[in-house]
């Protein structure tokens, strides 16, 4: 499958230096409402899953990617507003899962998760990977891993680009100042086919699109 993730300039030309993408933390995403997509009416229920996501977050981080890389809001959101850069990696199928967009919060999951059913977990995969519907326009595909190594000098976990995380494209965005040719060297050291695309903002429509006018 073939999927971007959005990056301001420092970070992605860092990441391409280093063959490696940062693995994100799951108490620093900006969805306050990670793993709590369920009713929590009840104290106690909610206490109990304040736990488990602080467990869970403890030992695991995701690896978040758009299905596409031509919606302006992802470039403004997570590409200093499209000064930034976009990465497109092939990744296994089966490694990866889309996000599911709801508009309420799902009935109550805690009896399920604790009742050690091969439901169970089922219904963990569901709160994983459910979010509220006003988050559909990034079409997130996620990948969870362990959290192994620190990099000590940042105090981040990455994984390294290999054939499970396949780099095949570098597009720069339509506010992107720097040269494509430094970017190109850093690129091309770990996967020498990659493409590299220049961005323009589109002229019928709302859309990020390729600038066919700038050779790369």
């Amino acid at each position: 499958m073939r999927v971007y993730h959005f990056l301001g300039v420092a970070w992605a030309i860092d990441d391409l230096k280093r063959g490696r993408l940062k693995i994100s933390r799951i108490d620093d995403l900006n969805d306050p409402f990670e793993l709590l997509g369920t009713e929590l009416a009840d104290l106690g229920q909610r206490r109990c899953f304040l736990e488990t996501k602080k467990a869970i977050a403890q030992q695991h981080g995701v690896l978040c990617f758009s299905r596409g890389w031509r919606n302006p809001l992802m470039w403004s959101h997570y590409a200093d507003k499209h000064r930034g850069l976009c990465l497109g990696f092939d990744i296994p199928n089966d490694r990866t899962k889309p996000i599911r967009y709801d508009a309420e919060r799902l009935p109550s999951l805690l009896p399920g998760l604790l009742a050690g059913t091969p439901d169970s977990a089922a219904l963990m995969q569901r709160l994983l990977f459910t979010k509220f519907r006003d988050w559909k326009y990034e079409k997130e595909v996620r990948v969870y891993t362990d959290l192994k190594e620190v990099d000590t000098p940042t105090g981040h976990y990455f994984a390294d680009f290999s054939d499970d995380l396949l780099l095949k494209e570098v597009i720069s965005g339509p506010r992107f100042e720097g040269t494509m040719t430094e970017i190109a060297g850093y690129a091309r050291s770990w996967a020498p086919g990659v493409s590299l695309i220049r961005a323009r903002l589109a002229f019928e429509s709302f859309r990020v699109v390729p600038n066919k006018s700038v050779v790369v």
